[in-house]
């Protein structure tokens, strides 16, 4: 009799630490899926800065001399969320690139200054297009890890039936 009293509480021990475990990776899981859901926010936001400076990357002044379209940047900041106990990926700011704008000269165009010069967009194609796809990478590993994640619960509530 004491031999099955103490195999039942040491079944009941090992399924309450079982328990115990099971919660804290499916946790620490469901926050692995967060991390990522938030971080392919930010890289949906980085497509579509980077999308919208290629797009706008010939806009030019509707007066003379008058400034062109700027190009945007995007910041990012790791934030701490207290309810969900882990650091997340948000965007800071999205703000506009300081640097000079191109000068054309091209003295018939109807933004064109007193010198013939147009401002043209800071926006180099190159580093846009790397930027849109860097992000089109991430946003992809990102889904990998959610997927995998998803798996790794299913595997773990199958387990424990």
């Amino acid at each position: 009799m004491k031999s099955l009293v103490k195999r039942v509480l040491t079944l009941s021990l090992t399924a309450m630490f079982f328990n115990q475990i099971t919660f804290a990776l499916e946790d620490d899981l469901q926050k692995a899926i967060l991390i990522s859901i938030t971080a392919n926010r930010f890289q949906a936001e980085r497509i579509k800065i980077a999308a919208e400076n290629i797009a706008n990357q010939d806009v030019t002044s509707t007066i003379p001399g008058g400034n062109p379209y700027t190009r945007k940047i995007i910041f990012a900041k790791n934030i701490y969320d207290k309810t969900k106990d882990t650091y997340l990926l948000k965007v800071s700011k999205i703000d506009f690139d300081k640097n000079d704008f191109i000068i054309k000269y091209s003295p018939n165009h109807p933004a064109a200054d007193q010198n013939g010069n147009v401002k043209y967009p800071n926006i180099n194609y190159l580093i846009e297009k790397a930027d849109a796809d860097e992000g089109k990478q991430s946003y992809e590993a990102n889904l990998s890890i959610i997927e995998t994640t998803n798996n790794m619960i299913q595997k773990t509530i199958e387990a424990i039936k």
